[in-house]
């Protein structure tokens, strides 16, 4: 019976131990994940708080720092009051000592002995005074900011008084006996002795006057200040790139050359020997010539002739006598320089747009072009006055190109006539000083005329006519020799060709898209092409190369900024490797075609000389595996979520500018689910869970073999 009582004694305690160990086990659990959490928050509080009393310390130094020398500033002003009043004291002792007799020398040193004293003893006293202030206002901004900041004001207020008062003491009190008159005396010698310096010296005025603005190309006249005596004038600009200027003596015109603001000077010297120099700014701006009205209509005499021609002979009705006025508005146009004979003048002719400034035809229509027929009720009387008016010199150049008598050609064959305007010229003689010089395209029976046009490159200008001639209808179009299909031009650094030739589009301007064959000429023009009795062809200069900006990004809160991305870059044109350049560096690709670069956040590099139709593919190396994601952007559309991206056959811009693409990859944070196991709590409590294990199992085990 007493071996069975302890048996039992023995399994209960057993099973208490369990039970300990268990609960053992779950707590530790549960105090180690606490924990973790715990000292997660702690550190970040710790970093917090580390940052909040870094800041407020800064912040209190500083205003430390403001308040002392502010009282400093205080301090001084006080002193130097106090030395000021001591010295006005002593000089009025001295005064005093001058005007009594001999025998009271004693006494009067005795007594500035004792105010000295006094005094010393009172600079003592306010510097005590001024320290145990400095002392107080110091705890003060220690422990609150607002009051360091009124203690700042304060001490500034003081110190403005301070100075006044100096100031006030310093008037009140200046002595007027001997020593001041001999202060003046010096003062009145130097300032002859200065005076005499300076006699040779520039002395600097702004008397300059007339307008402050001129309109590029326009003149404006100035008048200089140079007295009855002034001579050896000059005048010079700050700029002759924005402005020019001519001196004739005392005034001078000033010429407006392009947008900006120059300075002119003007020097001059008078009869005592000084040299006046005298200043002033003068803004130039966008010639504007903003007229609404009248304008007169001239026409070419041969529809093969130059519009560009100033030959006064080759244009219609003679010099000043036209009479055919339409509606012109030239707000907002660019002014280009002309000639009248052999004399260039600014701001002359428009030729660009020219259309868009005639507001309106003779008969009251609109349109880029102007067309009169014979017989037609509204424009027959013009559609006479025109032909008349050109007649003799058409026929005779029609006949000399053709090959034919004059007497073959009659006005009966000659149907309609299409104006198209070229330049509005301002500025001319006669009744109408404003002119529109228009193209000719007439629709005859018997001719027509061919015109070949030319843009050239790196220029927004129009197309120019660059030969023209007249051939008898149902004849081809021999192709012009005044342009050389495939020449280059280069301008600005990039190399431009004339890439062929292109017939006009369905409206007669330029162009078509189809480029014509070499095997189509001579070209025979369609009936649509001849239906104002004018085939165009237009020619254009391409850029036969264009470039690209690589640039990388890096972006997220984990992205490394300084890292360098790796980049491969493959050109080929029709699968062939192509010459390219990276920087400086002439790449003509390995035996597999590419050339690597390495970029960093916000760095470029440019890619140039890549061929117009090549194929581009550049690709980043993957960095997923680093936790970024990658895209790209291709001039500014949309964005990619790849690391290659494919270009091909590309296109110069419009504007030559480079094609940009631009790479980001991103990183963020990993979420942080609070567990550390760098944490020394926890890796005590986690042995201590697994031991309770540990010997639950082996008690577990035990009782099934006893």
């Amino acid at each position: 019976m007493k071996h069975h009582h302890s048996s039992g004694k023995y399994r209960l305690l057993k099973r208490v131990i369990m039970m300990c160990l268990s609960l053992i086990l779950v707590c530790s659990m549960s105090i180690s994940a606490f924990a973790v959490n715990r000292i997660g928050r702690a550190e970040n509080e710790t970093t917090q708080s580390v940052q909040m009393t870094d800041n407020q310390k800064g912040e209190a130094a500083a205003t430390r720092q403001k308040s002392s020398e502010a009282q400093t500033k205080t301090r001084q002003e006080n002193m130097k009051k106090s030395d000021s009043e001591s010295k006005t004291k002593d000089n009025s002792e001295e005064q005093k000592k001058d005007s009594k007799d001999a025998d009271n020398k004693g006494a009067k040193e005795n007594s500035t002995e004792k105010d000295a004293k006094e005094d010393s003893e009172k600079n003592i006293s306010e510097e005590e005074k001024s320290t145990k202030e400095e002392k107080n206002t110091e705890k003060k901004s220690e422990e609150t900011t607002d009051v360091s900041e009124a203690t700042t004001t304060a001490a500034k207020e003081t110190t403005t008084e301070a100075a006044e008062q100096k100031t006030e003491a310093v008037t009140e009190k200046t002595p007027e006996g001997k020593d001041s008159k001999e202060a003046t005396s010096e003062e009145k010698a130097e300032e002859e002795t200065q005076a005499e310096d300076d006699k040779n010296k520039e002395i600097a005025v702004t008397s300059i006057s007339g307008p402050t603005e001129v309109q590029v190309g326009e003149t404006i006249r100035l008048t200089g200040t140079s007295g009855s005596y002034g001579y050896f004038h000059s005048w010079s600009s700050s700029n002759k790139n924005i402005a020019t200027v001519t001196g004739n003596g005392s005034t001078a015109e000033v010429k407006g050359v392009a947008v900006g603001t120059a300075t002119i000077t003007h020097r001059y010297s008078q009869w005592n020997g000084n040299t006046r120099t005298e200043t002033y700014q003068v803004k130039v701006t966008k010639f504007a010539d903003n007229y609404s009205g009248e304008a007169a209509i001239y026409y070419l005499a041969n529809p093969a002739g130059d519009p560009w021609t100033n030959d006064t002979g080759a244009w219609a009705p003679s010099q000043d006598t036209s009479n055919t006025l339409a509606n012109i508005s030239t707000s907002g146009a660019t002014w280009d320089s002309g000639y009248v004979g052999d004399t260039v003048y600014e701001n002359k002719n428009i030729k660009l747009n020219v259309a868009s400034y005639i507001t309106s035809w003779p008969d009251g229509s609109k349109g880029s072009t102007w067309t009169v027929k014979r017989g037609d009720s509204s424009t027959a009387s013009y559609f006479t006055f025109i032909l008349n008016s050109i007649w003799d010199k058409y026929k005779s150049s029609v006949a000399a190109d053709l090959g034919i008598g004059a007497d073959q050609l009659q006005q009966s064959d000659i149907t309609e006539i299409t104006l198209t305007p070229r330049k509005i010229s301002r500025a001319n003689a006669g009744a109408h000083p404003y002119h529109i010089d228009c193209a000719l395209s007439i629709k005859s029976t018997k001719v027509f005329t061919a015109k070949f046009w030319v843009k050239e490159p790196g220029e927004e200008s129009e197309y120019r006519q660059i030969d023209a001639k007249n051939y008898l209808t149902g004849n081809p179009v021999a192709r012009t020799t005044k342009a050389t299909i495939g020449s280059t031009k280069t301008v600005d650094g990039v190399t431009y060709v004339l890439d062929g030739w292109y017939p006009e589009n369905a409206k007669g301007e330029a162009y078509d898209s189809t480029k014509i064959a070499d095997n189509e000429w001579p070209y025979r023009p369609s009936t649509a092409e001849l239906a104002n009795g004018t085939v165009n062809f237009y020619a254009h200069y391409s850029p036969t190369t264009t470039s690209i900006k690589l640039k990388k990004l890096v972006t997220g809160s984990m992205g490394d900024k300084q890292k360098k991305f790796h980049f491969t870059i493959s050109i080929k044109k029709k699968n062939k490797n192509v010459t390219f350049k990276v920087g400086n560096t002439s790449e003509t690709g390995s035996a597999t075609g590419s050339a690597t670069v390495d970029l960093a956040n916000n760095e470029e590099s440019t890619l140039t000389e890549i061929p117009v139709g090549a194929d581009v593919s550049i690709t980043e190396e993957d960095y997923s595996g680093s936790g970024y994601t990658t895209s790209y952007v291709i001039d500014n559309g949309n964005s990619t979520p790849e690391i290659k991206a494919n270009i091909s056959n590309i296109q110069a811009k419009n504007d030559v500018s480079a094609h940009e693409i631009v790479f980001t990859n991103n990183k963020e944070a990993i979420p942080d689910t609070g567990i550390t196991l760098d944490s020394l709590p926890f890796i005590a409590l986690l042995a201590l869970s697994i031991a309770g294990g540990i010997f639950y199992l082996f008690c577990r085990y035990k009782k099934r073999f006893v």
